[in-house]
């Protein structure tokens, strides 16, 4: 039995300690753990208390709680909803929603989602803003900017999430809201004059797409772009995804098979 470690000389070994900066190492997802609950749990870690050590540790506690929201953004799959964080700043985020029905169906509107710059420990919920000109109730239209304080008052950390944000704008332009307005020219319209009210959504949507293919306003390579179709460079992608099996004149395998080609007798069973 070893009663206490040492060196080859015998002599006792100096107690460990670590040198060099600490390296932003996520911690390992356990097996009994979803991707989902494992994001919940970085999120809503209690603040550390010691002011020194908390101002040394706040910018990787906040990137940890940014790339865990991203997760569950990932996760839920919000239909019509992409979204990525800027290169220069996690607490930028690029996005765009496509609406593929209702009374904005075809709009595909472009937004930057803003995170606080104290979360998550904010008390303040993200703004979304849209870049182009917006009509739409909940919307102002001078700044562009999202009322998301009518459904997020008081941010509360642990509770509410980066992708209810993005699942309640979406949901705005499919469930239109009129009650207690940013743009009360807009809802007034919708109550009062359906028909103007109408021709104002479409020419909304149709500004969208005219401005689909406009060079990006900032310098970022996360930035989402949009190409107009190349049939030489698109149509072999476009192909391969509708027609998967037609690839190299036989269909992809999907994995091993226990049972006879074009039958269900499974290889066990001896043939009659």
């Amino acid at each position: 039995m070893i009663e206490k470690s040492g060196d080859f000389n015998g002599e006792e070994a100096e107690p460990f300690k670590r040198q060099g900066s600490l390296r932003k190492v996520l911690p390992p997802n356990p097996s009994s753990e979803g991707p989902m609950s494992l994001s919940a749990k970085m999120i809503d870690r209690p603040a550390v208390s010691n002011r020194n050590v908390n101002r040394a540790y706040s910018s990787y506690l906040q990137e940890y709680s940014i790339i865990a929201e991203y997760g569950m953004v990932r996760e839920q799959s919000i239909p019509g909803v992409y979204v990525i964080p800027s290169a220069k700043s996690s607490l930028l985020w690029f996005g765009v929603l496509f609406v593929r029905q209702g009374m904005y169906q075809g709009g595909v509107f472009r937004f930057t989602l803003s995170v606080p710059e104290n979360f998550p420990e904010t008390k303040s919920p993200p703004r979304i803003t849209f870049q182009s000109p917006m009509f739409h109730p909940q919307v102002d239209m001078k700044s562009g900017e999202m009322n998301v304080k009518r459904e997020f008052p008081e941010w509360r950390k642990g509770f509410h999430h980066l992708w209810q944000v993005l699942e309640y704008m979406r949901t705005a332009f499919y469930m239109l809201d009129v009650k207690e307005p940013v743009n009360e020219e807009c809802s007034e319209m919708f109550k009062s004059n359906p028909e103007l009210f109408s021709e104002k959504l479409k020419l909304c949507v149709k500004n969208s797409q005219d401005h689909l293919y406009d060079p990006p306003p900032v310098d970022d390579p996360h930035y989402l772009r949009f190409d107009p179709y190349d049939k030489e460079k698109h149509d072999p992608v476009r192909e391969s995804i509708l027609h998967p099996q037609r690839n190299n004149g036989s269909p992809n395998s999907l994995g091993l098979s226990w049972v006879q080609p074009g039958s269900l007798e499974p290889f066990s069973k001896p043939s009659s």
